[in-house]
């Protein structure tokens, strides 16, 4: 019976994070889900959003991209292109990004579709969910 989880988050760059924790939460297409020690064995596709993971008491937040989780009874593994810890926002830099990828949309007037506005609404979904790490790590801190 295990009674932590081993997280590990794996972009294209590397291992951006390891840690042991007492449970986890992600954003999957679903919905969002929670995974404590013991979980049944799980497999979802992720979206752009917050992951949310308590470890020795305090509750950590970073921004994770679309990709993929595996959970297993002792260990959670998102596969993801993005990731940031709230730390390494630059808010007023990602605050622009935000508006100049709105405006962008805004371009598209009733036309939601393509790759040019599947690209500008990840920039859209990404400068969010930035911005809602830094906000959610400032509540919980």
């Amino acid at each position: 019976m295990a009674s932590q989880l081993t997280l590990e988050v794996a972009t294209p760059t590397g291992l951006a994070l390891r840690t042991e924790a007492d449970s986890v939460q992600a954003p999957s297409v679903q919905g969002e889900f929670g995974v404590l020690p013991d979980h049944l064995p799980l497999l979802a596709a992720l979206r752009t959003g917050i992951l949310t993971y308590r470890a020795s008491g305090k509750t950590h937040v970073a921004a994770i991209g679309p990709g993929f989780v595996e959970a297993e009874p002792d260990k959670v593994l998102l596969l993801t292109d993005l990731f940031a810890l709230p730390a390494d926002v630059d808010v007023d830099a990602v605050r622009g990004e935000l508006a100049e990828a709105k405006q962008a949309l805004a371009g598209f007037g009733e036309r939601h579709e393509g790759q040019a506005y599947e690209e500008l609404q990840r920039n859209v979904d990404w400068a969010q969910a930035r911005l809602d790490a830094v906000a959610e790590a400032d509540r919980v801190s």
